[in-house]
């Protein structure tokens, strides 16, 4: 019976993850603890942070709430790594969603502010990229979360 995480991290990635990673597990070739994910995390945000602030002309008091708002996910991430760094099936699992969650939210605030360097246009209207890409990230790692919560009172 396949578990819910792994349902979870299949839908999220749409890649068929069960049959990627549990023969890597199986075979002790993916060897995954939580240091990898967190730095994963961190270097997402670190990136996105940077993204972010170098489309504003400055960085005030007022911008920190949204600056919390687009680190949340990878915070949340880092944590649900933290908490899973025993069970080493559902911490690949994580590594790999949390890889997959991370690229694609990089990659599409990076398509967002190179438009915003380069076309003069996509200057005058509101950049929603820089709302929804968080938005949907802090709600699949809530998912996740509780996907994961679900797994853990299965188990006991």
């Amino acid at each position: 019976m396949r578990s819910v995480p792994l349902v979870v991290a299949s839908l999220l990635g749409a890649l068929p993850l069960p049959a990627l990673v549990e023969p890597l597990v199986a075979l002790g070739g993916l060897d995954v603890t939580d240091h990898p994910t967190r730095s994963v995390c961190t270097l997402a945000a670190l990136t996105s942070l940077i993204l972010v602030i170098t489309g504003v002309p400055g960085v005030r008091m007022d911008d920190l709430p949204f600056l919390a708002f687009l680190l949340a996910p990878y915070l949340l991430l880092g944590l649900l790594a933290w908490r899973e760094r025993g069970r080493r099936r559902l911490s690949a699992v994580l590594f790999v969603a949390v890889l997959v969650l991370s690229l694609a939210g990089t990659i599409l605030l990076g398509l967002d502010s190179y438009r915003y360097h380069t076309v003069p246009e996509h200057r005058m209207v509101q950049r929603m990229t820089l709302i929804v890409v968080p938005m949907l990230q802090s709600f699949a790692a809530i998912m996740i979360g509780l996907m994961l919560q679900v797994n853990r009172s299965r188990r006991g």
